[in-house]
């Protein structure tokens, strides 16, 4: 394929694949760390890249020392057995910001749960992205409305839910039922924890790959099998799909702090200080790092040489076009979330032009990719029936089964590792190779400095520093004085938030 505009797709199936990939992009906008989700103010918070191969053994963490003002855990704030004495069903609302397919999918195990047992029965309600969920969370404590009894949240809340001061860490589940935690995937507990308590529970587990056309790599003269595994590499392979004609640009970006948080991660280097903010609560930024220059100077590169398509930022438009840049033949490349997997295969599959593939996120080597997706939350203005029905339903949707259902109809990568080799997953994975790349880029990769992704108290003012210095950088700047605007930034929102909350 040398010209782009060759093989369009017929207008009512783009129109198709553009209300599809809408509806994808409002189901998991902030999936990953997309959508800013604003911190709790005062009035919420009343105080205070690996490349070789591996034997496949998950990495060993980096050992962090318990965080001073970590959550207490009191067993009895979670009676695990109040469900035998309680009056049946008990009623449960579950908030969740999955719609789409993954919506579809989630209210097909609640279903599912519901119908299998007696005494519980739970109500799922959407309420938005989680920007918007935990905006009306937010809500709920400033004017004491009613709160959902679990809600679903990303990596951006973990901190400002503790600050809240309305949840039950799910440590005191996990010790009064004595729960073994050793079943889960590496690194997806700690990503949870804050000190050695684990605050939420795991749910949908994701990361960011790299999707690419393999059609436009034949036609380029490259290797489809050996796409880039390293910023040099992404570069080089832009410029070698460019200069053959094949495409205009080699990769299509919106602008997402998060991959440059998971590039810096990937460097072995703290996004925050104090081991990523869980030895002690993070009071600055490292983005003045050497990994995080490396990663500003990349897409100063790919802006320089006419080698990247920039889609935007901060709209369900921004992150269809980069999709769409792929579809079209505008670019070869493309960065998104394992979680976009289900809906990609089944919209960009439609384009005949199009060898769907995916492959590991290119990147620095050291360290590994933070974990993506999302996590359950108990609040705690409930009763004790509530609790052990909301812990019920939780162990329950992390069970194998469960989350082979789950991966097989999203993309998001099954929490337990007694569910690899399962017959069905190994089916899927043999159908649609791309879903096993995001687990085994997290159980090849190296330990995360800290042994998880960065908590941050204002981690959204943080990732909006990221995107408005990348902005900068696409509208002109040089990569140094856009990471100097995302330093600057970043610090202040951390010290703004830290100051509010007196920590």
């Amino acid at each position: 394929m040398t010209d782009s505009n060759h093989h369009r797709p017929r207008p009512r199936l783009l129109l198709v694949v553009l209300v599809a990939l809408a509806v994808l992009a409002a189901a998991c906008g902030g999936d990953d760390g997309a959508d800013e989700t604003a911190p709790p103010d005062a009035a919420a918070t009343p105080t205070a890249e690996a490349t070789g191969e591996t034997d496949g053994d998950q990495p060993t963490p980096t050992p962090v020392p318990d965080r001073e003002d970590q959550p207490e855990v009191d067993e009895s704030a979670c009676p695990v057995d109040a469900l035998d004495d309680a009056e049946i069903p008990v009623q449960i609302s579950l908030w969740h910001s999955m719609s789409a397919t993954n919506g579809e999918v989630l209210e097909e195990l609640v279903a599912e749960y519901n119908g299998s047992q007696e005494r519980v029965r739970v109500r799922p309600s959407f309420q938005g992205v989680y920007v918007e969920s935990f905006e009306k969370y937010v809500n709920t404590l400033r004017t004491g409305g009613e709160r959902p009894d679990v809600i679903q949240s990303n990596e951006l809340a973990q901190q400002q839910m503790v600050d809240s001061q309305s949840i039950v860490p799910i440590q005191a589940c996990v010790d009064a039922d004595g729960y073994d935690l050793g079943d889960f995937v590496g690194g997806l507990i700690d990503q949870y924890r804050i000190g050695d308590v684990l605050v939420s529970m795991p749910f949908q587990l994701s990361n960011p790959v790299l999707y690419y056309n393999g059609q436009t790599f034949r036609d380029a003269a490259l290797d489809p099998d050996q796409p880039p595994r390293t910023l040099d590499e992404l570069v080089e392979i832009s410029r070698a799909l460019v200069d053959s004609g094949v495409v205009p640009q080699g990769i299509a970006m919106d602008i997402d702090g998060w991959v440059i948080e998971q590039w810096i991660n990937m460097a072995g280097t703290p996004v925050v200080d104090n081991d990523n903010g869980r030895s002690a609560r993070a009071t600055a930024t490292l983005l003045d790092s050497d990994a995080a220059a490396a990663a500003y100077e990349t897409m100063a590169t790919l802006r320089d040489e006419g080698l990247i398509v920039n889609t935007g930022r901060g709209s369900d438009q921004s992150a269809i076009n980069k999709y769409l840049a792929v579809a079209f033949g505008d670019a070869a490349m493309t960065i998104g979330s394992s979680s976009t997997l289900g809906e990609i295969y089944t919209q960009i599959g439609q384009f005949p032009t199009v060898e769907l593939r995916v492959a590991q996120l290119p990147g620095p080597t050291g360290g590994g990719t933070a974990i993506g997706g999302g996590s359950l939350y108990l609040t705690d203005d409930t009763e004790p029936e509530v609790r052990a029905a909301a812990w019920d339903f939780m162990k329950w949707l992390n069970e194998p089964a469960q989350q082979i259902s789950w991966s097989a109809g999203t993309g998001y990568i099954p929490t337990r590792q007694s569910a690899i080799g399962d017959p069905a997953l190994e089916e899927l994975w043999a159908e649609r190779p791309g879903f096993r790349v995001a687990f085994d880029q997290l159980a090849e990769a190296g330990p995360l400095p800290g042994g998880g992704g960065p908590v941050i108290g204002d981690h959204a003012g943080v990732r909006e520093a990221i995107e408005q210095s990348l902005e900068a950088l696409f509208a002109g700047a040089s990569a140094a004085n856009a990471q100097a605007q995302a330093v600057e930034q970043a610090n202040q929102a951390i010290a703004d938030y830290n100051r509010r909350i007196g920590g």
